[in-house]
């Protein structure tokens, strides 16, 4: 099942059933299954009845994630209640009997947690979660962080003023959802869960039930759930698992429940509705097609066995899209199609259906992807096939097993919340690798068909179409029943490609220098070929090994003013390489560690790849095929252009899509690199086109090669002497006149105004300030990133808290290195209309207090600190160094950027944000941006 895969292969969960544990015994966690237990967790319960789980985890170094898990969301809601669960959640964070309102904040802020990224909540159907990730945890740091949140879970207050200020800030957040979104799951939802509780119980809730929200009424929802025997705790770092266990005791131990406790809502039971069908006509939108088939929900004592059983659905979910990728990349009349399976806890077990068509053709396209489902239940699945699928999976657990060391805590301690809200175990790297290859020896033919077939059991199908015009229920169930008497597609021909399917590239290249960073543990490497290896080994991700080639100009190399297919680079990894087209590569990659994307930066282009120690050089030959051996395939550049026309109306179909349209003409004005691409050019480009656009580009410039990760020098240095040292000496790039003159805004006392086609309550509303570009200044670039975190701590107080005018304002100091006059200074917020005059006023006042005194000890400290963790955090990734070590051998100036990171932000001053907004930000006048709706409330056009 697709559960199972996500969590047992990408984040080493297994999922097996457990019943309720008994009072007071550690290993309630483990009760009913036979999976072997991971020893690293330690497992709890209080007096009171509280659950906990605890484990010392080595990453990051001195952080401790905690997380408290609720066991109630909006199925816990009464109909009345609806949104109330997360509301109880924001209310939680506005004050507590010993904790005023915004002091939790305040207080993690303080010990280096960043709100938003390291402390945090989330409210699902079955759960509420707060999450705190917990820098430097000392002792002390730790006694603080679990008072307060024992603090919210038994204490909190729900003050009037405090709830109708939350209640603007909810609605805020409702209304920032795109209306499509919104108006499909409207559509859909009373049909995929007729009968369930599901169908109604949105956690955002609605806007008459937020409305109707009191002190009293979430005071009861709050006493109903936040029970010590309805919670548990679980702390993951590097610290002493008993003092973690002692610490939980000591805040949680006397949290007394209120009441008898609540028994569980009534979850309904799978109906039968109407009609099989849904429709919404939404102007500007594709054809999608959404389906699912039901099955009750059980809870069941699962086993080793039946885990097998549900590892053989995920075979045949992975054979199915498979084969669906498969159709789309040739003549179908769909984009993209996708079957998933999933139980969903308290919902039911479903498998659901996704389909984009292309060009409208979505009768078609239902036909297409019907004949493959047909087929699939209708004869089995090759061994080929099979294996395929096994080998990708014992790959993907093998560098979990790989990498498990080196697993951060915060993954870990979302694993295990996981793993309660599935009512599953998790259990080591190696347990469940060893697993894998057990369940493999049983996957038949005959095994996968039958769980194949099982996939389409139960009520279903029920379809959702959306559409930019009209369709009738009645012409879509025509269409539904047609698509299930298709015949059975013919199956695509197996066949075998290896790295032996490549050219050969050539003689070795030849090494003529070699220099080394030493404090920065840097070498680089110089080729005869002109191409460069920088390199930088690393324990931070055990197993893994990030790879980059850097080429070209980038967007130095393409004309600002003649017309740009940018818009279509994501097609060139996909048109594979000399003779191998997309289906070719991927068949190459299977059971290997290894991967390709391409991207365009301002000064390069780049291919990029993850791999091991073991992959590196079949992963570097695969890069240096793409340069030597060039491939445009048409079939995928059609493709890309048909989702591109498909699509294209959603970017004007709510206030944050319009703004992201638009933003990078703003920003860039006058530019056709970042210029908004308009339908007709898009209409009339061709593969002809793409390729006459890419090749010369791509064709031009030595190769930077960049390899950071879990791999020896010698290793590195001989493999990309073998592949990108062989290739022979590329010509340097052609860079048009002005390139590289690229200017902000001027400044205007009017926004550039925009209109968007979605609800009429939603705008968007962007203030910036031009600062400067390159890489002079460094000190006060940075002291310029400070500074919009700060704004951006204010703008939440001031907008959020007290305005209610934005659900989340965001703020960014943006300064090119490549251009040397471009940089910005900039907030932005999804709002109201009516809220614009006040996002533009109070923007303009905190940036011009920033600049005109030093902000205080206290709020300094707020801001600095977690910057300070961030940075300690990041400098120990390997993405991290790839992105900082980019360009270092021509830029050496780039080196004392690497040195001064961390040194840079610790010995900054409030003073020296305050100068630096002075000087760069409020010394001229602002520009603005403002998207507002195309439709009034009530009807009529803007």
């Amino acid at each position: 099942m697709i559960l199972f895969l996500r969590r047992c292969i990408l984040a080493l969960l297994f999922v097996i059933a457990v019943p309720a544990q008994a009072a007071g015994d550690g290993t309630w966690f483990y009760q009913g299954s036979d999976i072997p237990q991971d020893k690293a967790w330690t497992f709890g319960t209080l007096d009171n009845g509280l659950r906990y789980a605890v484990r010392r985890n080595a990453l990051p170094a001195g952080q401790v994630s905690i997380r408290v898990r609720i066991g109630a969301g909006s199925l816990h809601e009464a109909d009345g209640e609806r949104g109330w669960a997360h509301f109880v959640e924001h209310m939680l964070f506005r004050g507590t009997e010993n904790f005023p309102d915004r002091q939790a904040r305040y207080v993690w802020q303080k010990l280096g947690a960043n709100f938003g990224s390291d402390s945090n909540a989330t409210t699902s159907a079955t759960q509420t979660v707060y999450q705190l990730d917990l820098p430097h945890a000392d002792r002390a740091s730790l006694d603080t962080s679990l008072n307060v949140l024992s603090e919210m879970m038994d204490k909190a207050r729900f003050d009037s003023a405090a709830i109708e200020g939350e209640k603007r800030i909810i609605l805020q957040e409702k209304a920032r959802r795109p209306e499509l979104s919104t108006k499909m799951q409207e559509a859909s939802w009373p049909l995929f869960y007729a009968g369930l509780l599901m169908a109604d119980r949105d956690p955002i809730g609605t806007n008459a039930t937020l409305a109707a929200a009191n002190p009293a009424g979430l005071k009861a929802f709050y006493d109903r759930w936040y029970r010590p025997d309805n919670a548990t705790v679980v702390m993951v770092g590097d610290a002493d698992p008993a003092m973690m266990e002692e610490l939980i005791a000591k805040h949680f131990g006397t949290w007394a429940a209120r009441g008898t406790a609540a028994r569980d809502p009534d979850y309904g039971a799978i109906a039968t509705p109407e009609t099989r069908i849904a429709t919404l006509a939404y102007p500007g939108a594709p054809h999608v097609i959404s389906a699912t088939w039901l099955r009750p929900y059980r809870w069941r004592p699962d086993t080793i066995a039946s885990e097998r059983e549900d590892f053989a659905k995920s075979i045949a979910s992975r054979i199915l899209n498979r084969r669906l990728q498969a159709k789309s990349r040739g003549d179908a009349a769909f984009l993209n199609a996708a079957i998933g399976q999933s139980e969903a806890t308290n919902v039911a077990d479903m498998t659901m259906l996704s389909v984009s068509a292309k060009d409208g053709r979505w009768r078609e396209a239902l036909n297409e992807v019907f004949a493959i489902l047909r087929d699939a239940t209708a004869a089995p699945p090759s061994q080929e096939e099979i294996a395929r699928e096994l080998s990708n999976i014992r790959t993907s657990a093998t560098a979990a097993m790989e990498g498990d060391d080196t697993v951060r805590s915060p993954q870990r301690a979302q694993q295990l919340i996981g793993a309660l809200d599935d009512r599953s175990v998790v259990a080591s790297a190696k347990e469940v690798l060893a697993l894998f290859d057990g369940f493999g020896r049983d996957m038949t033919p005959a095994a996968v068909a039958a769980a194949t077939r099982s996939l389409f059991d139960g009520a279903g199908p029920r379809m959702a179409l959306l559409a930019p015009e009209a369709v009738s229920e009645t012409d879509a169930e025509a269409a539904l029943a047609a698509a299930e008497k298709i015949a059975p597609a013919t199956r695509q021909a197996e066949r075998k490609i290896s790295m032996d399917n490549l050219p050969p590239i050539g003689a070795p290249g030849r090494e003529v220098s070699r220099r080394t960073i030493d404090d920065l543990g840097v070498t680089i490497v110089t080729f005869a070929n002109g191409s460069t290896l920088t390199f930088k080994q690393s324990d931070f991700e055990k197993g893994s090994v990030q790879v980059q080639l850097r080429f070209g100009g980038g967007l130095t190399a393409i004309d600002p003013k003649a017309p740009s297919l940018g818009w279509a680079a994501g097609a060139i990894a996909s048109s594979g390489m000399a003779d191998l087209d997309l289906d070719a590569m991927e068949r190459l990659l299977t059971g290997r560690r290894m991967a390709m994307t391409f991207g365009v930066d301002d000064d390069a282009f780049i291919l990029s790849g993850q791999t091991n120690g073991t992959d590196l050089g079949d992963q570097l030959r695969l890069l240096a095929s793409k340069l030597a051996f060039p491939r445009w395939d048409a079939q995928v550049f059609g493709r890309l252009r048909s989702g591109a026309l498909e699509s294209y109306e959603l970017a004007f179909a709510s206030a944050t899509a319009r703004a992201s349209r638009e933003f990078g003409g703003v920003l860039r004005p006058a530019d056709s690199r970042w210029a908004p691409v308009e339908k007709p050019a898009v209409q009339a480009a061709d593969a002809k086109a793409f390729e006459a656009f890419f090749a010369p580009l791509t064709a031009r410039g030595p190769v930077e090669g960049i390899i950071v990760g879990d791999v020896d020098l010698e290793t590195a240095v001989q493999a990309f002497a073998r592949t990108v040292g062989a290739l022979p000496r590329r010509p340097a790039p052609v860079l048009p006149a002005g390139t590289t003159a690229v200017a902000p805004p001027p400044p205007s006392p009017d926004p550039a105004r925009f209109t968007h086609n979605g609800a009429p309550d939603e705008a968007y509303a962007v203030i910036g300030w031009t600062t400067m570009g390159g890489l002079d200044h460094r000190k006060e670039r940075r002291a310029l990133s400070m500074a919009a975190n700060m704004l951006q701590v204010r703008l939440f107080d001031r907008l959020r808290e007290e305005e209610g005018a934005t659900y989340s304002p965001s703020a960014i100091s943006s300064t090119s290195e490549t251009f040397p006059g471009w940089g910005v200074f900039y907030t932005a917020a999804a709002i109201k209309p009516e809220s614009a005059d006040a996002f533009f006023r109070i923007a303009r006042e905190v940036v011009a207090d920033l600049a005109a005194k030093p902000a205080a000890p206290d709020e300094f400290a707020r801001v600095q600190n977690p910057i300070l963790t961030g940075i300690e955090r990041r400098e120990k990734t390997n993405a991290y160094w790839v992105g900082v070590l980019q360009g270092i051998g021509a830029h050496p100036e780039k080196i004392d950027y690497a040195r001064n990171y961390l040194a840079d932000y610790k010995a900054m001053t409030a003073e020296d944000v305050r100068a630096a907004v002075a000087r760069y930000v409020a010394d001229a006048p602002d520009w603005s941006m403002l998207v507002v709706p195309a439709r009034k409330a009530g009807g009529g056009n803007e």
